[in-house]
């Protein structure tokens, strides 16, 4: 099967084409997305799963038949890894657990391994024109074909970065030692957690921004706050798990609830004028990145007053079940 990037599929292709990861019109969706109705035989986690569920299924003749292209419309690591898979799949199936363990990585922030996440952090850095491994390719100004060709530059990159990741290391070397310094914060108590399970909320204070894999991995609950101390107040920032957005095999403990009403309380009672809370992502339900800051007007994070046992209380009261 050959790639395609969603934007450049034409009508007729569309009728020919497997939908990877995202959710657009197409003759068969293999994602993990909210409002995809991929078969249920083929469900995973990650899309990159289901698609190699797809390749292993006693029915997948039937499911494919007609089907000449694979698409996507965003760029990450399961979706990258996911078309991968159906359109090399041979060559896919050699490396069927990193594959998944990097897809899990990437979407969910959770760890699984070293590799998966070094392999991530070049992947995800690739769209990044500052970051990129890919020196000169956004010199071209149309934004379909651009994403066609990262595509296809990162398909033929994968067996390289898979049995040469040490030769990458300038494009992972930043992220990967950003989770060891957050791990190590944690160890050594500078960072710190409280687990609250009446409200599923999690409430992590640092000294600095933690990696979110770290962080998600100490916070227990799928709602957490992020606190940073400094000499003016406390930075803050509310945020879901990114697995509650997904369609996955795992008990989902929460449905996401609107940060809104919460944002107005504290805007009410906040009494410094160098930032507001917002909140950023239209609704929690269709935005994976739904969220709520205390930030200036470019949205970088700046210092409350309101302490954090404050925060605690109105919280509690919110999410209290």
């Amino acid at each position: 099967m050959k790639f395609i990037f969603e934007k450049l599929l034409t009508d007729e292709q569309r009728d020919a084409t497997v939908c990877v990861d995202g959710v657009f019109e197409s003759k068969l969706q293999v994602s993990h997305w909210p409002g995809s109705n991929s078969p249920l035989e083929i469900a995973a986690d990650t899309s990159t799963e289901m698609a190699f569920n797809l390749l292993e299924s006693t029915n997948r003749d039937n499911l494919l038949q007609d089907i000449q292209f694979v698409s996507n419309n965003h760029f990450d690591s399961d979706g990258v890894l996911a078309a991968y898979v159906l359109c090399y799949p041979e060559k896919a199936l050699h490396h069927k657990e990193m594959f998944i363990n990097i897809a899990t990585t990437g979407d969910f922030s959770e760890f699984t391994n070293e590799e998966a996440l070094k392999i991530d952090s070049v992947i995800s850095s690739i769209d990044n024109p500052e970051k990129t491994i890919f020196q000169g390719v956004f010199c071209n100004p149309d934004f379909k074909t651009l994403l066609q060709d990262i595509y296809i530059k990162t398909f033929n990159l994968l067996p390289s970065l898979l049995d040469n990741l040490d030769e990458y290391e300038e494009y992972w070397r930043e992220n990967f030692l950003w989770y060891n310094n957050s791990e190590a914060s944690f160890q050594n108590q500078t960072s710190v957690f409280s687990n609250y399970g009446d409200c599923l909320l999690s409430i992590i204070e640092s000294p600095f921004p933690l990696h979110k894999i770290s962080k998600f991995a100490h916070a227990e609950y799928d709602i957490v706050l992020s606190v940073i101390k400094n000499s003016e107040g406390y930075l803050y920032e509310l945020e879901y798990k990114t697995h509650t957005w997904f369609k996955t095999t795992r008990p989902q403990n929460i449905q996401r609830r609107s940060f809104e009403p919460l944002a107005e309380k504290l805007n009410l009672i906040e009494n410094e004028n160098k930032g507001t809370w917002k909140v950023l992502g239209r609704d929690p339900i269709s935005e994976w990145d739904y969220r709520m800051q205390f930030s200036d007007k470019n949205f970088n994070l700046v210092p409350s007053k309101i302490k954090v046992y404050e925060i605690e209380e109105i919280l509690f009261d919110y999410f209290f079940e």
